[in-house]
């Protein structure tokens, strides 16, 4: 609708915006006064302002500035009802404002740009831009580098995904999307190509909620009216067990490991890690970062207190926070008598430092055990990881059909059981001992 008369008989120019402009924060319209009662004459200055309203609205891309636009908007008809003979000179726009601030193109808008910023607005962000300020926020939440770096590196991926496929699609580089440019077809088209680039299920549903994250932070931060990932998913979920996706170690590859002359020529650090991820279940980082104060009595049995209380100590979880008792087997390898030598020298268990960016606890440790496997002739991609001696510890207990509750609080997993997890206290440890105590192997 163009002209119509409004209940004080005055007539109006109106003009309604596309969805796709309303969608990134534009007026549901544009209402102009065409400060007269007179039908002949509104149709006359209808003319002029449809005309002049049009050519505006078309000349709006995807970096056009909402508040540029409206006050653009205002001087121009302002400038052509000086003419009419009224006093009426309001221009009304059916809109709730939104904080949104967006760089137009070279045409008259852009020339009144410069004079008609307003400092409480806020951009409308490229996806690069936005990027970096999701990774400062969630740098300031307190959480694990490693975490944020994979969020980092996913949506990278995505981000460039899509600004290739851009390219591609104009034969020029596109790096400058904005976010409110990216539609759920966006996210579909992006899925179907992540699936074909050969990652697991796990890999692939750990990518989606990455960028899920993103642009739900995008969303909260009133750069994206919604969410192009809401209801994307991964697809059909794999046919193998879940516990076939991490393989323990055999008997077999346990003796030719502790037996071999190079496992007995390693650091005392080396050989005691390994054996208390075998012997108690714990993670490698959880091992690498102990700190000589984490040997302690609990109730008259030696534990190992998996915390994060130290500087520079991390744990996965608050389910990651423990008491773990200390097999005989290691009491019986002296390892009391190793905590008690090293009590002298530093605050460290052991000599390993966390190494990179995300501060990893565990990288050298998983060098050196991969360099020991290769020079024993485990070949890669055949063999069993430093990870895998935990699944084995877990697997063992399994086997033995030891509770899954009681499992779950000595590796330190959530309890799943509702009934456990909400009302049960934590098992004592010298009936934990019990059951760590019924792990043997034959090595």
């Amino acid at each position: 609708m163009y002209l119509y008369r409004a209940p004080n008989n005055v007539y109006f120019t109106r003009i309604c915006l596309s969805k796709y402009l309303r969608d990134k924060g534009f007026p549901f319209d544009v209402k102009v006064s065409l400060l007269t009662r007179d039908r002949a004459e509104a149709v006359i200055r209808n003319i002029e302002v449809a005309g002049t309203l049009k050519k505006i609205i078309k000349s709006i891309d995807h970096q056009t500035r909402i508040n540029d636009f409206i006050r653009y908007v205002d001087e121009v008809i302002n400038h052509l009802r000086a003419q009419f003979d009224a006093d009426d000179s309001d221009i009304t726009f059916n809109i709730t404002p939104k904080p949104h601030f967006i760089p137009i193109r070279d045409t008259k808008l852009s020339e009144h740009r410069e004079t008609t910023a307003v400092a409480q607005a806020k951009p409308v962000i490229g996806l690069n831009e936005a990027l970096s300020a999701f990774i400062i926020s969630k740098q300031k939440s307190a959480i694990r580098p490693l975490s944020i770096k994979q969020l980092e590196q996913r949506t990278r991926h995505f981000i460039d995904t899509v600004s290739s496929k851009s390219a591609l699609k104009t034969k020029f580089k596109t790096d400058d999307k904005c976010v409110h440019d990216i539609t759920s077809a966006d996210a579909m088209t992006y899925r179907d190509e992540l699936l074909t680039q050969g990652r697991s299920y796990k890999s692939n549903k750990e990518y989606l909620a990455a960028i899920f994250q993103f642009f739900k932070w995008c969303q909260l931060m009133n750069y994206s009216n919604q969410n192009p990932f809401e209801s994307v998913t991964v697809g059909q979920k794999p046919k193998a067990k879940a516990n076939q996706g991490r393989n323990r170690w055999t008997a077999s590859e346990l003796k030719r490991l502790i037996r071999s002359t190079a496992f007995n020529d390693s650091t005392d650090d080396f050989k005691w890690v390994t054996l208390m991820m075998l012997y108690g279940g714990l993670r490698p980082s959880e091992a690498c970062q102990l700190l000589l104060s984490d040997i302690k009595q609990v109730d008259g049995v030696d534990c190992i207190s998996v915390d994060d209380s130290g500087a520079g100590q991390r744990i996965k979880n608050i389910n990651a926070k423990r008491y773990v008792p200390i097999h005989s087997a290691l009491l019986e390898q002296d390892f009391m008598a190793f905590v008690t030598q090293r009590k002298t020298q530093q605050i460290q268990l052991f000599d390993y430092k966390p190494v990179g960016i995300i501060e990893d606890w565990s990288k050298t440790y998983c060098k050196q055990l991969a360099k020991l496997q290769n020079e024993i002739g485990m070949q890669a991609n055949k063999r069993p990881t430093a990870y895998g001696l935990r699944h084995t510890f877990i697997d063992e207990m399994k086997q033995l059909d030891i509770s899954e509750h009681i499992v779950a609080q000595i590796v330190g997993h959530a309890n799943p059981n509702i009934t456990f997890s909400r009302y049960g206290k934590d098992i004592n440890v010298a009936a934990l001992l019990k059951d760590i105590e019924r792990i043997e192997y034959q090595i």
